[in-house]
């Protein structure tokens, strides 16, 4: 299972559209952006994860703390739920993590089912929490199992 820091190149062949309302790409990636504006906001905890050769998402690290991490999560395709569990042992073994947090819209089908089959429950919904594009989303916000402890 590779994967790597992602480059402003991970991000140059796929369509707008296909971001349309992920909070991957809203939150951290705004619609329309330059190159140079997307360059300069890709950080150290951006993943491109791949499948053989072909990319399958993105986990971005939005922050950690006490061995929790919030991350982003950007699905290409259905077939990713080795590599994003690959990802997050990774960052377990070398942050010393133990409970991961997702934010999702509840039109982002493939990374909430992924995130299930990953052993991920809705922790909370915030009703009505995003605008985007003219109207209102809710938010949900999904969690793993603890292994803190």
């Amino acid at each position: 299972m590779p994967f790597r820091l992602a480059t402003l190149d991970d991000f140059l062949d796929l369509e707008s559209s296909s971001f349309r309302y992920s909070t991957y790409k809203n939150l951290a990636y705004p619609l329309g952006c330059s190159k140079s504006e997307l360059d300069s906001v890709l950080g150290e905890g951006d993943f491109v994860v791949f499948n053989n050769s072909t990319k399958v998402g993105f986990v971005r690290i939005k922050s950690v703390f006490e061995g929790i991490a919030y991350i982003d999560v950007h699905l290409l395709c259905d077939a990713a739920d080795e590599d994003i569990k690959g990802v997050m042992e990774w960052l377990a073994e070398n942050y010393n993590l133990g409970k991961y947090y997702v934010q999702l819209l509840p039109n982002e089908k493939l990374e909430i089912d992924c995130l299930k089959r990953l052993g991920f429950t809705e922790e909370a919904r915030l009703k009505d929490q995003l605008f985007v594009e003219g109207a209102y989303y809710d938010l949900l916000i999904m969690g793993s199992e603890d292994k803190r402890v």
